[in-house]
């Protein structure tokens, strides 16, 4: 019984966490779209709306709090390029969006892999623990069967 709701409840727990770990990769990949789009500053004005979008998308998943303060901030510096998109300044936006957002995304994507790694291991040692217990009891009821058949 002990051993189902554990079960439950680290079932619920990774639910929880996969949610997590996949909405912070959303706005990772938003994030990188919008360092890609600065990237070509031919068009200049198609390239800051394209990255302000994106920028948009990524706030709108509703980022971890680091994170969502730096996309504010580069969203911030987005929308006073878009008023002048012909003399903005692309290398300090994509270095404003790589310090301010897409590192601190990144971050917060590698700490909840290494916690769901860390899980993970925990999981197979009580995997292991649980087939210990089982071969255990195997060769008791074995041993109980065998005792019984002497008499």
């Amino acid at each position: 019984m002990n051993a189902e709701m554990s079960i439950k409840q680290a079932s619920e727990q990774l639910a929880a966490l996969r949610e997590t770990i996949e909405k912070n990769i959303e706005v990772l990949r938003h994030l990188r779209t919008a360092d890609d789009a600065l990237a070509d500053a031919m068009q200049p004005e198609s390239a800051i709306q394209k990255a302000f979008e994106e920028v948009q998308a990524a706030e709108r998943v509703c980022p971890d709090f680091y994170v969502k303060q730096g996309v504010i901030k580069v969203r911030q510096e987005l929308e006073a390029a878009r008023r002048s998109p012909m003399s903005a300044d692309f290398g300090r936006l994509r270095s404003q969006l790589r310090e301010h957002a897409l590192n601190s995304a990144s971050r917060v994507v590698v700490r909840d892999a290494t916690r769901l790694e860390e899980e993970t291991l925990a999981w197979l040692r009580v995997q292991e623990l649980i087939a210990a217990h089982v071969r255990a009891l195997s060769e008791l009821g074995a041993q109980g069967l065998k005792a019984t058949e002497g008499k």
